[in-house]
């Protein structure tokens, strides 16, 4: 059976596409991905476990075995406990209460089950914007004083059915 030389190209472009579907910068690029995706992945709820000054950031998959987070991004996942984040990074050796990951990057998957813009926080004459961890940006309406308040902090936005801003959280304070 021979096919026309055209006839190839829809199913080309349909692997092409389901290819790139699978590569992390598809499946971890959204524009609120900190850092640069690593081998190994988990996703799940962010708990913070144990007592001060001796507490620990765990991300809790639906099925398996929990992670700690360790790494460059520990502290900013610890703040997004109760969240729903998708780590990055290298794992590491096992511990209490979970195998250890060098997150080398993370994501905001949802908030309270909706998902969230995640950027810095920042002002101009038109009013505020959040600026992408990896470029564009989305300007924000109804900005309140104590959101106002963080400029230049890295923040996650989850926004009302007119754009304004509904909830938000700080994750990492400007330097």
């Amino acid at each position: 059976m021979s096919r026309a030389p055209g006839a190839r190209a829809p199913l080309l472009a349909a692997l092409l596409a389901a290819t790139a579907a699978c590569a992390p910068e598809a499946r971890n690029g959204g524009p609120g991905w900190v850092g640069e995706p690593g081998p190994d992945s988990i996703e799940g709820t962010v708990r913070v476990v144990g007592n001060e000054p001796f507490t620990r950031a765990l991300v809790e998959p639906e099925e398996g075995e929990p992670a700690v987070v360790e790494g460059p991004y520990r502290a900013d996942v610890r703040r997004l406990a109760g969240a729903v984040v998708r780590l990055s990074g290298r794992y590491g050796e096992d511990g209490y209460p979970g195998r250890t990951l060098e997150a080398t990057s993370y994501e905001v998957v949802s908030v309270d089950g909706v998902r969230p813009l995640l950027g810095t926080l920042e002002s101009d004459d038109a009013g505020f914007r959040l600026v992408f961890p990896h470029g564009g940006e989305h300007r924000l309406e109804a900005v309140s004083d104590p959101l106002a308040a963080h400029r230049g902090a890295l923040v996650w936005v989850v926004l009302d059915d007119r754009g304004g801003v509904a909830r938000y959280g700080v994750v990492r304070e400007p330097l």
